[in-house]
């Protein structure tokens, strides 16, 4: 019912439709009738003005396009362009054809005079140029199909650019982060290597929206995953959860070495890490290990309440989930004074 009421249209509206309706249908017309139906004709461009518009346009695109790949060194280059030894191949044939006709039809027997004869014929001669006018007609086209090609592959590494990171942070985006992490737990069930992750909140980031503005806020949130990258190692894997919410996956590190991570940045951040926010900002993080057998939602569970628990502790720390007696999480604390001095 929703969906009809939106789309449905107001007594008004339909009045001026049906009376549209009737004038159209009778042939009557009042002059404001006659008007609003101008001005709808008039938003609709005719054919003519569809065919003025856009192919004049596009074939000049096009002959821009051909012209450019023609004053390209790349299309006359035998050694980098197959598509002119295509060229030259495909044009062969002609000039062949023409010395035969030649020697069939002058009675001349051999290679060399009905060559001579040829050269003597401005049309004969052009028909011996077909092998290079082919090579260099094809040569230009395989400089614009390689253009073409390079173009595509651009717009393929930006929508997969796209399709793995988030916009606004430049981290990878949530579903990258779960296709890595299966790879990462297989690695590390392999090899028996330990694998951990952080999780991260920014503190009270609602009242620095609600304070400093929404363009601040994203500000605070480009700033905090840029010093984030700076802090991990290559191959470990930073992404947005959501939100003011990040994650870490550090392969081949336990959980005290990722907890050593985690208050690095912490510390880091709270000291003032950016001359574009004015203001302290604080971070809470909560560590957790992976076990042989753990799901993410597993694993990130054990993070998030490790997360939580830093939180209900008065935030700016970092919470370790103790994997060993399974007891509450417990706290990892460093002075950062002596730390960052």
């Amino acid at each position: 019912m929703q969906g009809l009421q939106r789309i449905s249209q107001s007594p008004a509206e339909e009045k001026n439709l049906r009376v549209k309706h009737n004038n159209l249908s009778s042939g009557q017309s009042s002059s404001d009738h006659g008007q609003s139906r101008d001005e709808d004709e008039s938003t609709f461009p005719s054919p003519e003005e569809i065919m003025s518009s856009s192919m004049p346009r596009k074939f000049t695109d096009e002959m821009r396009e051909f012209l450019s790949a023609c004053l390209c060194l790349h299309s006359y280059n035998l050694f980098k362009n197959s598509y002119i030894w295509f060229g030259i191949l495909w044009g062969i044939p002609i000039p062949l054809v023409t010395i035969s006709l030649v020697m069939t039809f002058t009675d001349q027997g051999h290679l060399v005079p009905a060559i001579t004869s040829i050269f003597q014929s401005p049309l004969q001669c052009f028909f011996l140029a077909h092998p290079l006018l082919f090579g260099a007609l094809f040569g230009i086209l395989g400089t614009i199909r390689q253009e073409k090609d390079t173009q595509i592959q651009k717009l393929v590494e930006e929508l997969r650019e796209l399709s793995i990171k988030d916009p606004l942070t430049g981290l990878a985006n949530r579903r990258h982060f779960i296709l890595s992490f299966e790879e990462e737990a297989a690695r590390t069930v392999r090899q028996n290597l330990p694998l951990s992750i952080i999780f991260l909140d920014l503190d009270f980031f609602k009242k620095i929206n609600d304070t400093h503005g929404h363009q601040m806020g994203d500000t605070v949130l480009r700033e905090v995953s840029r010093y984030m990258l700076q802090q991990c190692r290559p191959y470990d894997m930073a992404a947005r959860w959501g939100g003011e919410e990040f994650v870490i996956l550090l392969p081949a590190d336990d959980e005290i070495k990722a907890a050593a991570c985690a208050e690095r940045i912490r510390c880091g951040i709270a000291a003032g890490f950016s001359e574009k926010i004015p203001f302290p900002v604080t971070i809470s993080a909560g560590v957790a290990r992976y076990k042989a057998g753990d799901s993410l939602e597993r694993l990130t569970e054990r993070a998030d309440q490790a997360l939580y628990r830093a939180k209900q502790t008065g935030r700016n720390r970092v919470i370790l989930w103790d994997i060993a007696d399974h007891l509450l999480p417990r706290t990892h604390e460093t002075d950062c004074r002596n730390r960052y001095r």
